[in-house]
């Protein structure tokens, strides 16, 4: 018997009040009225039990376990109830280390007498390990399912050790999803959608410990309903210097739950949640008593359905402006007057520059003489008077200032307007690139050599003046076959994409191009289709997800029906010029460029049917022109010689007025 076993007691039972042998060890009471006493369920095990505690609904031996603190276990970081206090650790793991900790007790090593290591024996009257065992037992042969040299775990069936565990893997996570339950019915919702995804024939033992860490995260913690960017960041367990797999898998399948939510539209994508984000951040930069004016004025301009990127700009220029106010005392709105405006409006101009050091020193509109001493390098009288910004910068900042003001007179925290001096406009200006850049990189479009992405983007760009954001959302076409043995139209047999519109914001005066289909031209389609064929290729060994139809993917974003990024865009037509002109183009450049040579041949009419509004694409006609070269970068790559040029067709207005698109059609500096 073990020495812990419970010794019962001569006691008087507290109910009947007769001398009796003790039932429980905390109480003195006696068998029989222990079973008379009132049961009931309890709400945690569900098993019926006596002294159920009639508030919290939990009999005695579940009260300590709910009484556990919730904390992020030190051993595998997941959040979940401490049974051991003292080390940090949850159920699993202090499981493991009472096993361990005994196991390392009985565990006697011994020279094993095939292989000659240090190991545990597995039998009591030979000293050989389990390894060299299970040779002997097995024995070794071609795996029948890796085809590799390897010790028989399953003699039978000849599989070795990692393809037997392999094969259960199936049955397995068929048994687990079958019977999983959380108390939380969200988190079980998710766990369903994401079984959803699971192919069968591709189990793995990786994909059964994944399923089953993600499991065991949602049984101890609640998920708010509905799933938010914000939460899931929350939610997403870090990851520590060991013991990183079970996070790992839990960060994956917590990801892969908000991308499917996204395909469903139970969630905004990530781009977008992304660009929100960042359009806050510059509130961080401003002054601590100005950083809640500022998040209601961002809450404005995003009801006002303002863009990101712009809700951005305003808040970087106000943070600058609060900064500048603070080094002078202007703490509020209202302390704010015409003459601090014109003085930051001058600060902004003009700065002095050291002709010693070359560092900037702030301008004071007050004290037009240059200083005296040099505060970076204390040379003496090396200071002057230096250009600071464009005159459209500073009227872009006063823009901003403007609308900011004219929020705080709405709601009545200021009198007046205090932005009251104007700033004349500069003169639009297309920069384009010279003709020549033109003619070397549509030779290296058609040439068979040529990289399939970055020719494409080019293409596009050139022939059909596609924005950045229009190649970042560009799709695939989507065929319905008629029958299931029919297989879908490869994109060189189709000969088109689908461009979509642009989401309207407040200043973007785009229209858009009036068909979402890009037909490309038939006299194209010598050169054209064997570069579309070569793309589709290329694309199809990366994609990984058949329901992703962008144009363009990534390696990091090829699972989930996501957009690439416009780094990723600018990248491409970055390299792919580089290697044909050893300097690097971009791409608003380019689409400008297009339009110069469209608005040249048949008029500046065509670029609305391409995206520009009418006022921008009117613009190509008496606006005055700058060429500009590529800019020279050092290619990783080498640079590679201009290509021969080839017989290229440029497409007819008539074929090109289908295909249209940019998000900012604008042509002018």
């Amino acid at each position: 018997m073990s020495p812990r076993a419970y010794q019962s007691r001569q006691v008087m039972c507290e109910v009947c009040g007769r001398q009796r042998r003790a039932e429980l060890r905390g109480r003195d009471i006696c068998r029989t009225c222990l079973r008379k006493a009132p049961s009931a369920r309890c709400v945690r095990c569900g098993h019926v039990k006596h002294y159920v505690d009639e508030q919290s609904g939990l009999c005695p031996r579940c009260t300590p376990v709910m009484a556990r603190p919730v904390a992020a276990c030190t051993r595998c970081s997941r959040t979940g109830a401490i049974y051991n206090q003292e080390q940090q650790l949850c159920k699993e793991c202090t499981t493991y280390a009472r096993q361990h900790a005994r196991s390392k007790d009985r565990q006697v090593k011994v020279t094993c007498c095939v292989c000659g290591e240090m190991r545990s024996s597995v039998l009591f009257g030979r000293a050989i390990c389990p390894a060299c065992w299970r040779e002997e037992h097995n024995g070794r042969g071609i795996c029948s399912r890796c085809n590799r040299l390897k010790v028989y775990q399953v003699k039978a069936e000849r599989l070795c050790k990692q393809c037997y565990k392999e094969g259960l893997a199936p049955k397995a996570l068929r048994s687990y999803v079958g019977g999983f339950t959380t108390p939380y019915p969200y988190s079980k919702a998710l766990f369903d959608l994401l079984t959803t995804t699971i192919d069968w024939e591709a189990v793995t033992r990786k994909t059964n410990l994944k399923f089953r860490a993600f499991g065991r995260f949602l049984q101890g913690q609640q998920i708010p309903e509905p799933l938010t960017w914000d939460a899931l960041e929350r939610l997403l367990p870090p990851l520590g210097p060991t013991n990183r797999t079970n996070p790992k898998h839990v960060r994956a399948c917590l990801l892969e739950v908000a991308h499917l939510l996204v395909a469903r539209g139970e969630l905004e994508s990530w781009e977008t949640y992304i660009a929100r984000r960042n359009a806050l951040l510059p509130i961080n930069k401003a002054p601590v008593r100005m950083q809640t004016l500022l998040q209601r004025y961002a809450n404005w301009l995003e009801e006002r359905q303002t863009a990101p990127s712009n809700i951005r700009d305003h808040l970087e220029s106000l943070a600058v402006f609060w900064q500048w106010c603070e080094q002078r005392g202007i703490h509020a709105p209202e302390e704010v007057q015409a003459s601090l405006l014109s003085d930051y409006l001058l600060a902004l101009y003009w700065q002095w520059q050291c002709s010693v050091c070359h560092e900037a020193m702030a301008f004071d509109p007050h004290s037009r003489k240059a200083p005296r001493l040099c505060d970076h390098c204390g040379a003496i009288g090396s200071l002057a008077k230096q250009k600071r910004y464009s005159q459209n910068t500073v009227r872009i900042h006063r823009g901003k200032l403007l609308v900011f003001f004219d929020w705080l007179k709405i709601n009545r925290m200021v009198i007046v307007n205090p932005v009251q001096r104007k700033t004349s406009a500069p003169e639009p200006t297309i920069r384009h690139y010279p003709p020549e850049v033109i003619k070397q990189l549509i030779a290296y479009i058609a040439s068979p050599d040529a990289d399939p992405v970055g020719a494409v983007a080019l293409y596009l760009i050139i022939f059909h003046a596609l924005s950045v954001w229009e190649l970042r959302h560009a799709a695939l076409p989507t065929v319905l076959a008629l029958r299931p043995d029919l297989a879908a139209p490869t994109l060189a047999e189709a000969y088109y994409v689908i461009v979509p519109k642009p989401a309207p914001t407040r200043g973007d005066r785009s229209p858009g191009r009036p068909d979402v289909r890009l037909d490309f031209p038939a006299t194209a389609a010598p050169w054209l289709k064997p570069l579309l064929t070569r793309f589709e290729r290329q694309r199809q060994q990366m994609v990984g997800n058949s329901k992703n139809r962008y144009l363009f993917v990534t390696p990091g974003a090829v699972r989930h029906n996501t957009v690439v990024s416009h780094t990723f865009i600018w990248k491409v037509v970055q390299q792919a010029s580089l290697r044909v002109l050893g300097a690097a183009c971009n791409p608003n450049a380019l689409r400008k460029t297009a339009g110069v040579m469209f608005a040249d041949r048949v008029g500046a009419g065509v670029l609305h049917w391409m995206g520009w509004d009418d006022q921008q694409a009117f613009a190509y006609t008496w606006a005055p022109r700058e060429v500009v070269q590529p800019r020279p970068q050092d290619s990783s790559e080498g640079t590679n010689p201009p290509l021969s040029p080839e017989p290229v067709i440029f497409p007819s207005p008539k074929e090109s007025s289908r295909n249209a698109t940019t998000k900012r059609a604008t042509s002018t500096d």
